[in-house]
């Protein structure tokens, strides 16, 4: 049930920006109130193997911290749990024993058998969760991949295995597209784009948050709706901001040394200390190797905030391009000023120094 997380995020401090960027969100809460009064009731009923005594119906909040809702207690491996909660809101059904269920409250009845993992329920339900066991392939292979990656015992299987790693998550988010194309006269987009918005640039995620759509004031969008926000900071034909940055030898240098000259750029924004940035560095330097000779360009500008821990991560990534970064971590002045809250991330600039693209990971990057 929790939001799937491909990227490593991090926090700025108070800044004229984010304090405005706080007060839109407000508003758009404030904007939404009306909608969370309309209430459904949920009817759950079914059974569950020997030794579970209680079943719980719970949502999650924050960093997968579930929040009890109500309960019921087991009587002769059956129970059966009856309420009522804000329409289509996300919810889930089990305990710690149990393969947990999460469905939309939709106000339809629902009979789950925890013993043989079968489900009765509404249309709008049995569509979800026939997308989640779609999505569980994902999750469960990038589990595996990731645990043969820390048993890996050479660089190069380890590289191997973190390209699977690469193709298995580019799956995973097409997987996600199609859903979200496929229900847009429902709410299942809205749980999926909580994890695609950050793979999808400002033109596609505004057609996603069309505000025609069913799911458009569903609170699942509410991140989704931030990154459009964040996105409009970094629109294709704005002018890139400069910016100075220091390199590993401690000299001083602007953005505008390399953008605005001549060669596309791609200011990469990276760190250290973030897994997924491995995991998507191959592909970057495998783009860099093959287009350098044709006018490419990167800057691997780096949200590190010690230099020994940035000049470790350039050996450990072994990067043949610029290397560049303000030593502030998550203060960093250039990533505030692109709204830049989770990497990797990236802008690509034009030869005349105006953003084309960003955020492209993957095929993306080589198609662009």
């Amino acid at each position: 049930m929790a939001t799937r997380q491909l990227g490593c995020s991090f926090e700025f401090q108070e800044s004229e920006m984010n304090k405005k960027t706080i007060i839109t969100i407000l508003l758009a809460l404030v904007a939404m109130a009306g909608q969370g009064q309309e209430e459904r009731e949920y009817i759950i009923s079914g059974v569950v193997p020997d030794g579970i005594e209680k079943v719980y119906l719970y949502k999650t909040e924050g960093l997968g911290d579930r929040v009890f809702l109500d309960s019921a207690t087991v009587a002769d491996g059956s129970f059966a749990i009856k309420g009522n909660r804000p329409a289509y809101e996300l919810v889930g059904v089990g305990n710690k024993g149990l393969h947990s269920i999460t469905f939309f409250v939709d106000g339809e009845p629902m009979t789950i058998d925890f013993a043989n993992d079968t489900l009765n329920a509404s249309p709008l339900n049995e569509k979800f969760q026939h997308y989640m066991a779609e999505d569980k392939v994902f999750t469960d292979n990038f589990y595996h991949l990731f645990m043969a990656s820390k048993k890996a015992e050479s660089d190069a299987e380890k590289h191997e295995i973190e390209q699977q790693i690469a193709a298995n998550n580019e799956a995973m988010i097409e997987q996600a597209r199609r859903v979200i194309h496929e229900n847009r006269d429902n709410v299942i987009a809205a749980y999926f784009l909580q994890s695609a918005s950050s793979f999808m640039d400002y033109e596609e995620l505004s057609e996603a948050i069309d505000s025609t759509t069913y799911y458009f004031n569903h609170p699942l969008m509410n991140e989704a709706k931030q990154r459009l926000q964040v996105l409009q900071l970094r629109q294709v034909g704005k002018p890139l901001t400069d910016a100075t940055l220091e390199a590993p030898d401690g000299q001083s240098h602007q953005l505008s040394e390399w953008c605005g000259q001549g060669k596309y750029v791609l200011i990469d924004f990276w760190a250290s200390w973030c897994r997924p940035c491995r995991m998507e560095m191959p592909n970057v330097i495998q783009n860099y190797e093959r287009f350098r000779d044709r006018g490419f360009e990167v800057l691997a500008v780096s949200i590190d905030d010690k230099k020994s821990a940035w000049l470790r991560g350039i050996k450990d990534f072994g990067t043949p391009f610029v290397q560049l970064s303000e030593l502030k971590g998550r203060n960093s002045e250039l990533a505030a000023i692109y709204g830049i809250s989770t990497i990797p991330a990236n802008l690509l600039v034009n030869p005349q120094g105006k953003i084309v693209a960003a955020d492209l990971r993957g095929k993306a990057l080589t198609k662009k």
